[in-house]
């Protein structure tokens, strides 16, 4: 039962990924369980081990306990129809002991960064949203390098992603399914979530209805999908849509209601890419409070069977055991959200195919102003104060 003690302790955890609701509800489901066996053999169907490059050198453990950890959090999809494992969240989350910090830093989906997908030929562009797609997708990109393939491929790509754009090395990762999130939100009967600004979404796409010809002809359909873009014909096919609604204010939301508020894209008033994540951690902190007041533990049983298929994490047993090292200082860790938007230090553009993307300000694969920015945010946190949750510039998140 010492294994299960350890586990039980390592809830003290969720103190610094507050915020994390993918993390948070992956923690909390060990402790629904019954036995140390099965909480170790339901960890080990989640953890994926990566592939070592082919050139690559023994990596030693850091000598010190209190070193920075970073973690790439992401949330997709799913689901059988295409794109199903383009991430719609990615969040890196960096802890800093002996700062007490945990600073949270949002990438847009829409980011554009250079992927080495065939092994010998130059990086090419790509969203960062399809990173882990394609690391996990060895089927069709069959020439990747080999540390890009496995069943940690996904998770490694993303991984190179985001250190391309934050300029930091990235430990570990954690993917979560959003149906499972879904289930989650709903153990937890719902959560109350502050929603900032009353919004619209006219074109939120239904599931399984993707092709859907709404009542057109096979003749109709050649010439629609000939000769219209498909922002365009978008509009010809409503019934593939829903349209989503919120007023500004406190919200309670069930799991299928809050998974369509952060992953709307398509509001006039609310729809890019920085306004989605300014609504999942809208999200995340509704999650947090809920999982604070209610008992949830007996809940989880329910689905505790799903996570070897919702749930991937490259964090092994023993690392995750290694951060018990500084449980005891958790609950003084400041929370620091650094939102990366198109008012610091990004830009909208267009990709040469045309596509709608986001650059750094200083063009395409120019990362130096973005990788100070996130250095002086990381700098600040002696500046921050006691605030429990706060913002780079150390004003009190809402």
């Amino acid at each position: 039962m010492v294994f299960l003690h350890s586990l039980i302790q390592s809830f003290k955890i969720l103190k610094i990924w507050q915020k994390l609701a993918l993390v948070a509800l992956f923690l909390v489901v060990f402790l629904g369980t019954a036995t140390a066996t099965y909480l170790h053999g339901q960890y080990q169907n989640i953890v994926v081990t990566p592939t070592p490059a082919v050139d690559a050198k023994p990596t030693q453990p850091s000598p010190d306990p209190l070193r920075p950890i970073s973690i790439l959090l992401m949330g997709y999809g799913g689901g059988n129809h295409q794109g199903g494992k383009l991430t719609d969240t990615m969040m890196v989350a960096f802890i800093q002991p002996r700062q007490k910090t945990l600073h949270l830093i949002s990438l847009p989906r829409d980011l554009w960064v250079k992927l080495p997908i065939v092994e010998g030929k130059d990086p090419s562009g790509w969203k960062m949203n399809a990173a882990y797609a394609l690391g996990s997708d060895d089927l069709s990109y069959r020439s990747k390098p080999v540390q890009f393939t496995g069943e940690a491929g996904g998770g490694e790509l993303a991984k190179f992603a985001a250190k391309q754009a934050t300029g930091l090395e990235i430990d570990y990762f954690v993917t979560l399914n959003f149906a499972s999130f879904r289930r989650s939100i709903d153990v937890l009967n719902g959560v109350a979530i502050r929603v900032d600004r009353t919004f619209d979404d006219y074109l939120y796409p239904i599931e399984g209805e993707e092709n859907n010809t709404c009542g057109r002809s096979e003749e109709e359909m050649v010439v629609v999908t000939a000769t219209l873009s498909a922002e365009k014909a978008e509009s010809l096919f409503t019934c593939r849509y829903e349209h989503l609604h919120f007023d500004k204010g406190i919200v309670r939301m069930d799991g299928e209601t809050a998974l369509k508020f952060v992953r709307s894209r398509h509001s006039t008033q609310d729809g890019n890419d920085f306004g989605r994540a300014a609504r999942q951690r809208s999200l995340l902190v509704a999650v947090r409070e809920k999982i604070l007041v209610v008992n949830f533990l007996p809940k989880a049983l329910p689905f505790i069977s799903t996570l070897a298929t919702d749930l991937q994490t490259d964090i092994t047993l023993s690392k995750m055991q290694e951060f018990l090292n500084f449980q005891n200082e958790i609950s003084n860790y400041t929370i620091v959200s650094v939102p990366l938007t198109n008012e610091n230090v990004f830009k909208f553009g267009r990709s040469s195919s045309g596509q709608f993307i986001v650059l750094p300000n200083e063009g395409e694969d120019q990362w130096s102003q973005v990788h100070e920015f996130v250095q002086a945010a990381l700098a600040s946190s002696n500046d921050v104060g006691a605030s429990p949750v706060a913002t780079a510039s150390g004003q009190k998140a809402p």
